[in-house]
Parts: structure tokens; C-alpha cells; sequence
């Protein structure tokens, strides 16, 4: 994608660190100033619609962004969770989502084909960036290959911290792990089971590596000591998917609610929200959208 917001996100500093608490807080108070619930037509609460999704998203803002102009159109209102994909896909096989919009493939294959989803369509992309301390002792700056990158952090057993979460970031680092030819192991390397942003306080107060989206560095980067020192690889590519929960395999389940956010999230108007997104704070938009596009396999 993005060696093009990458590059700006280098540069561009001081522009609204942590913007998503803001957007996040104005989203949750919208919420509960609705009373969480609309009618259904007929004077009875409608319930939410049950959104499993990426935390980066929250990070990010997009999630809230992406609500309101969702809530404004259909008078439905989202309730969300924000975890790792892992764990967005375990809401939705349990009955706890009626819709998942999440960023792992091969997790998002096996959740269709078990059954448990329908209706898979692409969403938007991002990327990955290998991020570290800006002397970059392991001397990885610049390198195009994230798979050499990891070689060469495991031979000179630099620090590196992962998020040992289930979501999509670490589902993509175990792979690349994989493609190295390596296991990873302790001591130079440390698994939290924390999301993005303790994964990167952590990195960046302990002088140690980690991979992470692109969006949540950007937005939290100012607090941190870390650079992007590896980015633009292919196979750092991250793509998000909303896929309906299965009315049939699991319920109860709003299974036309989640519809109505698919073809929401994959309309004009969301496509052309999400291209524009970031670029007032940041330089550069943080998504690229590919709805309507062919699946990547």
C-alpha cells in the first residue's frame, strides 16, 4: 500500500496523538444519549447490532467515523466490541455478534467454511510496519523484505515484544515467524496477550521491536520512541473483511441488521468515508478502500 503514508507518517508529526479517545468518548456518549435502543416501527426497542470487530479500528477512529454515518442512514444503533480477531471471530461462533469486521484471512476462511459465516465481502486495506527504536541497533532501516527483517532480529537476538493475542497483527507475525524458519523464544522475545497499544508502550519503553497496523502507530506515535524502520512489503498487506453471522448455524442472531451494515460498509458513501479518512490529521489517509473489489485470495 502505503509506502506512500508510510513515508508521511515519518514526517508528519505533532498532528492530534490519541484523536480516537476523543472520537471514541463522542461515539459511546452518542450511545447512551440515544438510550442504546431505536424502534423498530411498531413502538418496541429495537436492540443494537452487535459489531465484533478490531480493536485498531477503535484506535484509529475509523470504527466511530464510520457508526455515526451508519446510525445517521439507518436509524440502527451499534454496539461494539473492540478485541483481536481471534477474538472477534469467538464472539460471533458463541452468539455474542451478530456481524464481524476483522483482518485475518485465513481465520475469516475457516469461520465461513465451519459454517459460522456468510456473506464474506472486503472491506479496506492497510498495512503493517515493523517499528523500533530509531538507532535501530539490529540495523534493519529500509530492508524490503519483513521476512529478512525477522532473520535478522532473531540472529542478533534483539528485543521483541508481541502481542501473543489471537488478533490479526499477531496471526500475521506468527507468519512471518514461520516464513523465517524460526520460533521465536524468550528471553529476547516477549508475548504480552495485550492489544496494540500496551504492545507498543511496552516495545517502546523497553528499546525493543515490534510489528504493528500502520493507523495505530500513526495515531499513537508521538507518545512513543519508535520509527518505522520496515514497511511496503507485500506480504505486510492487511485487509479488513465484514462478514455476516450465520442465522442458521448460530442463534438468535440479527442477521438483517448485519446485512444492512455490510452493504452499509461497502456502499459509495462508506467507501468514499473511509479513502478520505485521516488525511485532514495525518497527511494521509490511514485505509485504503476495496469494497466491491474481487476477494484477494
Amino acid at each position: 500500500m502505503a509506502r506512500g503514508i508510510a513515508a508521511k507518517a515519518r514526517s508528519a508529526r505533532g498532528r492530534c496523538p490519541l484523536l480516537w479517545h476523543r472520537r471514541s468518548a463522542a461515539f459511546l456518549a452518542a450511545l447512551l444519549g440515544s438510550s442504546c435502543l431505536s424502534s423498530n416501527g411498531d413502538g418496541a426497542p429495537e436492540q443494537p447490532l452487535r459489531v465484533a470487530t478490531s480493536a485498531s479500528l477503535e484506535h484509529s477512529g475509523l470504527f466511530a467515523a464510520v457508526a455515526q454515518e451508519f446510525e445517521q442512514k439507518t436509524q440502527k444503533t451499534l454496539t461494539p466490541s473492540f478485541v483481536g480477531t481471534g477474538r472477534a471471530l469467538a464472539l460471533g461462533r458463541n452468539g455474542g455478534a451478530d456481524v464481524v469486521l476483522v483482518h485475518s484471512r485465513v481465520s475469516e476462511d475457516a469461520f465461513v467454511a465451519e459454517g459460522y459465516g456468510i456473506n464474506r465481502r472486503d472491506v479496506m486495506y492497510s498495512e503493517y510496519v515493523i517499528v523500533g527504536p530509531p538507532d535501530d541497533p539490529a540495523r534493519i532501516r529500509g530492508f524490503d523484505s519483513a521476512v529478512d527483517a525477522f532473520q535478522k532480529l532473531a540472529t542478533g537476538r534483539h528485543q521483541f515484544v508481541s502481542r501473543g493475542d489471537e488478533s490479526g497483527n499477531h496471526a500475521r507475525e506468527l507468519e512471518l515467524w514461520k516464513l523465517a524458519g524460526l520460533e521465536p523464544r524468550a528471553p529476547w522475545y516477549e508475548s504480552l496477550d495485550a492489544g496494540m497499544w500496551v504492545t507498543l508502550q511496552r516495545a517502546s519503553d523497553s528499546g525493543a521491536y515490534a510489528l504493528s497496523d500502520l493507523p495505530t502507530y500513526v495515531v499513537v506515535r508521538d507518545k512513543l520512541r519508535m520509527s518505522i524502520l520496515v514497511g511496503g512489503d507485500g506480504r505486510l498487506q492487511n485487509r479488513y473483511a465484514v462478514i455476516a453471522v450465520n442465522p442458521t448455524r448460530v442463534s438468535p442472531v440479527d442477521y438483517s441488521g448485519a446485512m444492512d451494515f455490510v452493504d452499509f460498509l461497502t456502499s459509495p458513501a462508506a467507501q468514499a468515508l473511509i479513502a478520505d479518512f485521516g488525511r485532514t490529521e495525518y497527511g494521509a489517509p490511514l485505509f485504503v478502500p476495496s469494497g466491491g473489489m474481487p476477494s484477494a485470495e
